[in-house]
């Protein structure tokens, strides 16, 4: 995300969600952007799109997790490896997430730039922009014990 041109949030979770040895599947829905994405697009400069996932909370040994962006009817995103929008990877989540000496306690936050993904699914057949999947799939087994939540999942329009 550029310091230069601000950012326009366009879809986002409502509610924090949890990470398991399965995988998980959220859904956006993009509004149609009405402030600095717009400028930007009406100034003719080449739309840039950035995924968030923030404040992911836990404890225990995570397993990190590949996340997927895809349509509705993409039954198994993960075969399908140009859907692939990056890994999250979740070294240091136990420390990240409580509060003390350094630390906020709020987790740790991502950024992925997903412009290319984006320009590709938009021109897939059965596009939906109020329907953007978002799949977090898990790259091993969780160990006992193991806690995950996810914050808040974001899209961004520079």
């Amino acid at each position: 995300m550029s310091s230069e041109h601000p950012c326009e949030m366009v879809a986002a979770t409502q509610e924090p969600f949890p990470l398991t040895s399965r995988d998980a599947t959220i859904s956006l829905s993009i509004e149609k952007p009405t402030g600095p994405a717009l400028q930007a697009q009406t100034a003719g400069r080449p739309r840039q799109v950035y995924l968030r996932v923030e404040r992911v909370t836990g404890k225990g040994v995570p397993p990190g997790y590949e996340i997927y962006l895809h349509a509705t009817g993409e039954d198994h995103p993960g075969r399908r490896e140009e859907l692939c929008a990056g890994v999250l990877p979740l070294f240091g989540l136990d420390k990240a997430s409580r509060q003390g000496t350094g630390h906020a306690g709020t987790g740790l936050h991502y950024v992925f730039d997903v412009t290319e993904l984006m320009a590709l699914l938009e021109r897939e057949p059965g596009w939906d922009p109020k329907d953007l999947r978002v799949t977090f799939v898990p790259r091993r087994q969780a160990k006992p014990g193991t806690e995950i939540r996810v914050g808040r999942v974001s899209l961004y329009y520079e």
